[in-house]
């Protein structure tokens, strides 16, 4: 495994970002096992996630529920800590337990006409898919957006949207390639149909790929529904992530599944009052992962504390160095190696994938295989010299 080289490419041709990434590294302690390049999977935990797990753990396993307010204020400090970081009202934002829960939420939330239609691309994870081929038995129909070679051509979306057209549900990074979709043009493409037709054409974002690596501006597009778990960029546990819901339209969207904590007197328990929450918490139907949603927070303090801005320029910055030692080494790159759509994840293919994939696992390196390609999705504390010396063992 790599240790302490100097870096071979000194004359890098991008800007130095001013991050100390050794003070970053000591709070990731994977870095001292493996050389972790697989966050577009499942990412692994840094010390603030830990410190905020030994507390909750602690109290729980000494007290119980005892002083259980304390909680509920925290997970309040991070409803609202998340909306800052998106520039979002707290009152747009609810925990939920996984991406797939979130994109369901809105496909059985809305009121759908017979023969009405969804548009996703025909590249999407499965989280983006199965909610919606869900809904064909309700007489609603699945339209796929051809994208050839992994991109998204948002001519070809324009044309596809018709008068029948309720929602466009599109990933902002695509899992497969990294392609990042430019959410403010098809946000606009949507509101220009929904002129057009004199009907409100949903835009809905798996953002799984992109929060926690890209930054995002909510108040600057006009996004209807947004979804992500925690356990990718986000640096968080899985079971745990965030749903945005743009104020404009909780009221078309009534929550499929329902419970105590759906209404809004949640804590009164012997007066029945279906009265739903005005809030985005009316999606939050129980008992929450109030573990995970404490490694979310303990996540927003680490990125609140480097800027998201100084993040996302690193993870770039270390993508577009991947592509250019991959494209020197004459290695075929999926991706599209383009500042435009970069993010943080670089898929290519070998001559012999499964033997080089095999071989890089024995080094302790950690990335993931996906069908006909490698990919690999650093992190922002991650350095040059490994991915160097992954593409070195190519």
């Amino acid at each position: 495994m790599y240790r302490n080289q100097h870096c071979k490419s000194l004359d890098m041709d991008y800007e130095n970002i001013a991050l100390n990434i050794d003070e970053i590294r000591e709070n990731f302690p994977v870095t001292k096992n493996l050389i972790y390049l697989d966050h577009a999977a499942v990412a692994p935990f840094h010390n603030g996630s830990k410190i905020a797990l030994e507390e909750y753990t602690e109290h729980f396993l000494n007290q119980g529920i005892r002083n259980y307010d304390y909680w509920y204020e925290k997970t309040e400090q991070i409803r609202e800590s998340f909306a800052k970081f998106i520039k979002a009202d707290k009152t747009e934002i609810a925990f939920i337990k996984s991406t797939s829960a979130g994109l369901s939420m809105l496909a059985n939330g809305i009121h759908f006409q017979e023969g009405e239609n969804v548009i996703i691309p025909d590249i999407e994870f499965p989280s983006n898919i199965y909610p919606w081929l869900n809904l064909q038995r309700k007489g609603v129909n699945v339209k796929f957006l051809n994208c050839e070679q992994g991109i998204l051509d948002l001519n070809k979306l324009e044309s596809l949207i018709d008068e029948k057209t309720r929602v466009v549900s599109i990933s902002w990074v695509q899992f497969t390639n990294g392609y990042r979709v430019d959410l403010s043009k098809v946000s606009e493409i949507c509101r220009n149909k929904s002129n057009q037709y004199g009907k409100k054409i949903y835009f809905c974002v798996d953002a799984i790929q992109g929060l926690g690596a890209l930054d995002l501006d909510i108040s600057q597009i006009d996004i209807d529904f947004l979804a992500a778990d925690g356990h990718k960029w986000f640096l968080a546990a899985e079971g745990s992530g965030f749903l945005y819901c743009n104020k404009s339209i909780l009221d078309d969207i009534h929550p499929a599944t329902v419970g105590w904590k759906s209404v809004i007197n949640p804590l009164d328990f012997t007066n029945i009052n279906f009265d739903l929450e005005k809030s985005a918490k009316k999606f939050e139907e129980g008992s929450m992962n109030l573990a995970g949603i404490l490694t979310l927070g303990a996540s927003l303090e680490l990125f609140n504390k480097y800027c998201i801005n100084n993040i996302e320029k690193r993870i770039l910055n270390l993508s577009k160095y991947a592509c250019k030692l991959l494209k020197e080494k004459n290695i075929e790159l999926v991706t599209q190696n383009n500042d435009f759509c970069r993010s943080g994840i670089v898929s290519f293919k070998t001559k012999n994938i499964n033997a080089d994939y095999e071989k890089l696992l024995k080094l302790n390196i950690q990335f993931s295989k996906r069908g006909e390609f490698l990919r690999i999705s650093p992190h922002f504390y991650n350095i040059e010299q490994e991915i160097e010396y992954f593409v070195d063992n190519l």
